[in-house]
Formats: C-alpha cells, sequence, structure tokens
C-alpha cells in the first residue's frame, strides 16, 4: 500500500511541476525584462564593437558586429558571421530572486536553415559568483527570426544574480543574427 501511494504522489507531483514549468508569452504581459540593453541599441554604435552590457569571451576577430540591416525590433541586431568556433555571447548579471521562476527568450535567424542549434542558456550565481543554478534550451534558425523560449524555476536558495548567454555554433559558412534577449519574473515559488 505505501508503494502504491508513493507512486500516486510521485505522478501527482511530476502533472503538477511539470505544468509549472510551462510559461509562454502571455505570462509576460505587464512584466519587467530583467536583462540589459535587451535589443543591442545602447553603446556607441560601431560595426565590430560589443553593445553595452554585452560581452564575448576570447572574441574573435572580424565575425561579431552591430547590424543595422537585420532586426527583430528596434533599430539593431547583433551579427555573428562565419564563426570558426562556438560563440557564447554573454548578458551582463542581473538581480534575480531564488524563490523566482524566470521565462526567457531570444530571437535568432540564420542566412540559411540551420542543423546546427543555437542555445540560449540561463545561469544563476550565488552572491560570490559561483554558479549554483544552469538552464538551457536549443533552437535551429532559419531565414526568418526564430523564437527560442527557455523557463528556469527551482533555483537553490543561494542564487542572487543571472546571466544569459546565447550560443552561436561553429559554422564558418553561415551568418547568425540575435536580437531580443529577454527574461522575466513570472512566477514565485510557494514555500
Amino acid at each position: 500500500m505505501e508503494k502504491l501511494l508513493l507512486i500516486l504522489m510521485v505522478i501527482i507531483s511530476s502533472c503538477f511541476f511539470g505544468s509549472l514549468m510551462n510559461f509562454s508569452e502571455k505570462d509576460i504581459v505587464g512584466k519587467e525584462n530583467v536583462v540589459f540593453n535587451t535589443s543591442f541599441e545602447i553603446g556607441e554604435f560601431e560595426t565590430n564593437s560589443m553593445p553595452e552590457d554585452w560581452m564575448v569571451l576570447n572574441k574573435p576577430e572580424n565575425q561579431i558586429f552591430w547590424d543595422d540591416n537585420y532586426r527583430h525590433s528596434g533599430g539593431r541586431s547583433l551579427k555573428i558571421q562565419y564563426p570558426k568556433s562556438k560563440i557564447n555571447i554573454i548578458s551582463d548579471a542581473f538581480p534575480i530572486d531564488a524563490d523566482a521562476v524566470y521565462y526567457s527568450r531570444c530571437f535568432v535567424k540564420s542566412s540559411y536553415q540551420s542543423n546546427h542549434p543555437v542555445t540560449i542558456r540561463f545561469l544563476a550565481f550565488n552572491s560570490k559568483g559561483k554558479r549554483v543554478n544552469k538552464f538551457s534550451s536549443k533552437g535551429y534558425p532559419g531565414e526568418a527570426w526564430t523564437q527560442i523560449d527557455l523557463t528556469s524555476g527551482f533555483l537553490k536558495s543561494t542564487a542572487r544574480f543571472g546571466r544569459i548567454v546565447i550560443s552561436i555554433p561553429k559554422k564558418p559558412d553561415k551568418i547568425f543574427w540575435i536580437d531580443d534577449v529577454e527574461s522575466y519574473d513570472v512566477y514565485r515559488i510557494q514555500k
């Protein structure tokens, strides 16, 4: 009987937690985006420079540009041209609440249909800068803007700030564009 009760509890809790983590566009209405410079609009516009509040480790030369020809919204996007290795574009840190669930998204397009995924990651860090959580989601961009969604929740109690990382695959024959990288606090986990 105990075994049956345990199995029933696992099934019920998995249904609850599975639906809890299923957020979408409707859940961000009226919410504030916590990512700074989400559309890559702020900063001294130079074609071969990174926008304010964004960075790339080991920045490859002549592969990352601000682009005002293609954009999902606003006046610019970030163009990643013929990446010779995987490129991680990292947001500035933003404060997070360990009891919150975050819905994040970005928009990506490519010069032609990609069979290699672009990944969005939500990383949570403690007050000393140690990573305590990592969530990711993948999407396969084509010539139209593709939205990649990610829900992150049940953070460690020590989580204090987050970063969004967009990973562009090694694809020396492709061009990628990213725009509107956003994250929203959409739900509070009651303890």
